[in-house]
């Protein structure tokens, strides 16, 4: 008797047990019997070791206290119930110590036959159809009654069909596939490599064993090709990571020395330090996934979940320290502030281009008194007023910034007192002149507004239909403006 169908036969004979308690026993014999064709032995002769196939699933069964002499058959939604226990937990195997590149190959394998299966329904649309055909010619409600029940009939086919087939594919492919390794594994050389001290005669060999490489199919190298092109994706999300991670080293990095100046935000710098743990762990998972090795499932669990709960009380504590700390809109009353005041004679054709705050003055009805205010501590510039046609600009240009040791300084002492100063206050621009003025230069901006956005719109379908050459020079600078 060969070796399959042994096992064949004593599956058949252990079927009143347990499908998990038949899967022990035969993976037990299945080792017995690789063991002695190890040794030298045929598969015949290692089976014949056994003695007849009845007497030993008796005994396994009595060893069971199970009476023999009885009709144990079970009943067959018992023996359907067990497949499935069986075979979910299989199924679960599969992905039981494998790389994520593995795991990831597997599922793209079930999603290509989960579409062939797809495909395999078109066959039965067909028969739909014809029974669309044959049941509805006359019209009447015993022709739409009998195609209702071959349409359900069909779908309750397609239905089973589609189960037992991916059950079928997805055992023969994974759930056996292990034990098809092992069957595979051939002895390919024995090799004396020393005499025995106690049995002189006896040598022992060294085993080389090899395992056959199995065949590609076309699932095979679909799947593959899906894989390298998701790696190819990873790749860049790995590179974002990494990237990321240098970015939060050096907020780290200014968070401790905050931390040595006495800026006690401690949640904070919890939270970035958290965040930091949480990219590494995600860049160490993506690079196991890349370079085919092995995750450790458990520690990169424990250590996720460990830094969720620790980001969740650190941002909690980090909302209660920005919320008392007080934000102030301007710069110390200690720092005087500086205007640079210019004029320019009205035009009720103006239109300014800069965002600025207007203050009422009645005296001022045929000019604009424009204040340029800033902090000179902070700043110098140098502002000019531009024109072109009847669009106002007013350029701030910066000859000097002052960002030193000393304005960190104070930043730091601020933060100390959860305080915090707008040390990076922009110059402010306000111009005063009449009520009427004011209301004619808001009505400007505003239809200007209105037609600059219709105009961007025109331009930009006009250069999506007709390309940059075709545009006019008012839709060339408009498209260079926004584009």
């Amino acid at each position: 008797m060969k070796k399959e169908e042994f096992i064949k036969k004593l599956r058949e004979k252990l079927s009143i047990l347990e499908e998990k308690e038949i899967e022990d026993i035969v993976a037990e014999y299945t080792g017995y019997i690789d063991e002695k064709m190890q040794k030298g032995a045929t598969e015949e002769e290692a089976i014949k070791d056994f003695g007849s196939i009845e007497e030993l699933t008796k005994e396994l069964l009595e060893a069971y206290k199970i009476n023999v002499n009885q009709n144990h058959e079970k009943n067959w939604i018992l023996k359907i119930t067990d497949k499935m226990i069986s075979w979910t937990d299989q199924f679960i195997k599969v992905f039981t110590n494998k790389t994520a590149s593995e795991i990831l190959k597997i599922v793209f394998e079930i999603i290509m036959i989960i579409f062939f299966i797809a495909l395999c329904k078109i066959p039965f649309g067909f028969l739909e159809d014809l029974g669309c055909k044959v049941f509805l010619i006359a019209k009447s409600n015993v022709g739409i009654a009998l195609y209702q029940i071959w349409q359900s009939i069909i779908e309750l086919v397609y239905l089973f069909f589609a189960i037992i087939f991916f059950m079928k594919i997805f055992e023969k492919r994974y759930l056996n596939n292990e034990e098809i390794r092992k069957e595979e594994m051939q002895l390919q050389e024995k090799k004396p490599i020393k005499k025995s001290k106690t049995l002189p005669n006896e040598e022992i060999y060294e085993k080389r064993i090899i395992e056959k490489e199995p065949k590609k199919g076309i699932l095979d190298v679909l799947s593959t090709a899906c894989l390298y092109f998701v790696k190819f994706l990873v790749f860049w999300i790995e590179f974002g990571i990494a990237c990321f991670i240098l970015a939060m080293g050096i907020c780290l990095g200014i968070s401790f020395f905050f931390l040595i100046k006495g800026v006690n935000y401690y949640g904070i710098y919890i939270s970035i330090l958290a965040i930091l743990f949480l990219a590494v762990l995600a860049f160490i998972a993506i690079f196991n996934f890349l370079f085919n090795r092995k995750n450790n499932v458990r520690f990169l669990l424990i250590s996720f979940i460990t830094c969720f709960l620790i980001l969740g009380l650190s941002f909690s504590a980090a909302s209660i320290e920005i919320a008392t700390t007080e934000f102030i809109n301007e710069v110390p009353s200690e720092y005087r502030k500086e205007i640079i005041t210019q004029t320019l004679a009205m035009d009720e054709n103006f239109i300014i281009m800069e965002t600025v705050e207007f203050i009422e003055e009645e005296t001022l009805s045929s000019e604009l008194k424009i204040d340029f205010s800033y902090y000179p501590e902070f700043y110098t510039i140098n502002p000019k007023i531009e024109q072109e046609k009847n669009r106002i600009y007013f350029i701030r240009n910066y000859t000097q910034s002052h960002w030193n040791t000393k304005m960190l300084d104070m930043i730091i002492n601020d933060l100390k007192d959860h305080r915090l100063y707008n040390y990076s206050m922009m110059p402010k621009i306000k111009i005063y002149t009449s009520k009427e003025n004011i209301t004619t230069l808001k009505e400007n901006r505003r239809k200007w507004e209105q037609k600059y956005y219709f105009d961007i719109s025109n331009c930009e379908e006009q250069y999506q239909e007709e390309g940059y050459q075709s545009l006019s020079p008012y839709c060339k600078k408009i498209i260079e403006e926004n584009w």
